[in-house]
């Protein structure tokens, strides 16, 4: 039984709703989701904490398999191709690596030469490194100190952003004091990652793709409209959002504040695209394509 399994089985057991647990512990529901689902690994103390609240040693949390073989490098390549929804033919179809070669090294039957590593990991897009990376301690303090030179921010500089010394800063990265929560979250926005980031274990950084945003973008998400937005359409396929992109560039171009009349025609569409069947969407969508032709033919 993994971690996760686990930890659910026990949760149920105790009467424990996830939301509470995560709430108690100071993470997104979804993040503990995919904690107990196994795509998500939570650290050695958090998962120390989370005896404590359902009254358990932390013993208890051991995996089965004694947890040896988590941190080989067949291990994080499947785990990370499993988070990235790529089965092992189309990993071997991208990466021009045998299927049978790759399920060996998930397997740890057969080493990876540097050279098939880089093939795969360029198709999961992550570093050769993120695969090579295990048996290393990978602290909060080390992370921390990680993002935030990528970042480009002095200790100094991310202090005054989260409002706290940064003599405190250097005492996190070095692993001398644990935050708190609190403090944990606020360094967390200021670099533009969930604090998920600080509290999963062996939790690539390239699955935190918003560090490496340009600054305007980091903040623009800080809003929480336009995360909104973002997490409406994580489920969206590509030509859907290419739709709305093409949509949003017609809004652009003619973007102006809405007087009180254009905001009651605008709530109007609004209900109507709410409420409408899709046969009634189907005709508006051919009138306007009708009136395109004759407005069209009108400028010739």
């Amino acid at each position: 039984m993994t971690i996760g399994e686990k930890l659910k089985k026990l949760r149920e057991e105790k009467g424990m709703p996830l939301e509470e647990l995560a709430d108690r512990l100071d993470i997104a529901p979804d993040c503990m989701i995919e904690v107990e689902e196994g795509t998500r690994r939570l650290s050695v103390a958090t998962l120390a904490e989370v005896a404590t609240i359902l009254g358990v040693d932390a013993s208890y949390f051991q995996e089965e398999n004694g947890n040896k073989n988590e941190n080989n490098v067949g291990a994080r390549l499947r785990r990370l191709r499993e988070q990235k929804g790529i089965t092992l033919s189309e990993l071997s179809r991208r990466s021009g690596v045998s299927l049978a070669h790759i399920s060996e090294i998930e397997r740890s039957r057969s080493t990876a030469s540097l050279k098939t590593l880089e093939k795969l990991a360029a198709v999961l897009e992550v570093t050769t490194s993120s695969l090579l990376r295990y048996g290393q301690e990978d602290t909060l303090g080390n992370r921390l100190k990680r993002l935030r030179e990528k970042i480009g921010l002095t200790q100094k500089e991310l202090a005054q952003q989260v409002g706290i010394s940064h003599s405190l800063i250097g005492q996190i990265e070095t692993d001398r004091i644990q935050p708190s929560l609190a403090t944990l979250s606020s360094l967390a926005e200021a670099l533009g990652v969930s604090t998920c980031y600080f509290l999963m274990e062996d939790e690539e950084e390239e699955l935190y793709l918003d560090y490496r945003l340009a600054a305007d973008i980091r903040e623009a998400l800080r809003r929480p409209a336009l995360q909104q937005v973002v997490r409406d359409l994580a489920g969206w396929s590509d030509r859907e959002i290419k739709g709305l992109l093409d949509f949003l560039g017609i809004i652009n171009e003619n973007r102006r504040p809405l007087d009180a009349e254009a905001e009651e025609e605008y709530q109007e569409i609004k209900d109507f695209v709410r409420h409408s069947k899709e046969e009634e969407r189907n005709l508006i969508s051919n009138l306007i394509g009708l009136l395109n032709k004759q407005y069209r033919g009108a400028e010739v």
